[in-house]
């Protein structure tokens, strides 16, 4: 794998999804991905996964396959990418229920493969600045979609942007109702 292409594989939540544990693996995943302090083992461990997950429909998606996980005592697999700047990666995500209502969430890579260029995006609730008063992009959280402010979704590899892009986070329609349960 190339530089900023590793992943750390596991991390364990408890009942009330605070995140217990993280593999072994995880600060070097983090080192390799230039994350910021908090984003290793000790800024990590004890804190709620919210804290990680950006926009409402987002984490409310994230809540929801947790739950199911937990009720069900069942794995449920969630396929998802999670792209470097220059790097596509097809990932697939095991909720795995234990005792006591904690879930070992297990990451695995399934397809890494160079961008022909280089796309990098920015959460708009952490840019600094304030916006340009453009209408936001949307990003979708699990399948990386993105929406433009005319509202078509297109996949990133369609877009091209000199500087980072500004973007809200949400789940996209095709996402969710992949979520629903059926019938």
């Amino acid at each position: 794998m190339s530089p900023g292409g590793e992943l750390a594989s596991w991390y364990l939540l408890d009942r009330d999804n605070r995140v217990i544990d993280v593999s072994p693996d995880w600060d070097a995943a983090a080192l390799a991905g230039q994350g910021s302090g908090n984003a290793f083992r000790h800024g990590v461990i004890g804190r709620p996964l919210g804290r990680f997950l950006a926009g409402d429909t987002t984490r409310m998606f994230i809540e929801s396959a947790l739950q199911a996980s937990r009720l069900t005592r069942q794995p449920r697999l969630l396929n998802y990418r999670c792209d470097a700047p220059a790097l596509s990666r097809q990932m697939q995500m095991r909720l795995v229920p234990l005792p006591d209502g904690w879930v070992r969430i297990e990451h695995t890579l399934v397809q890494a493969r160079p961008r022909a260029t280089a796309l990098r995006f920015e959460t708009r609730s952490v840019v600094s600045q304030p916006g340009t008063g453009t209408p936001p992009w949307l990003r979708c959280s699990i399948c990386l979609w993105v929406c433009t402010p005319q509202g078509y979704w297109e996949p990133p590899e369609h877009i091209h942007a000199a500087r980072p892009l500004q973007v809200d986070y949400g789940v996209c329609p095709r996402c969710l109702a992949e979520m629903a349960p059926p019938g």
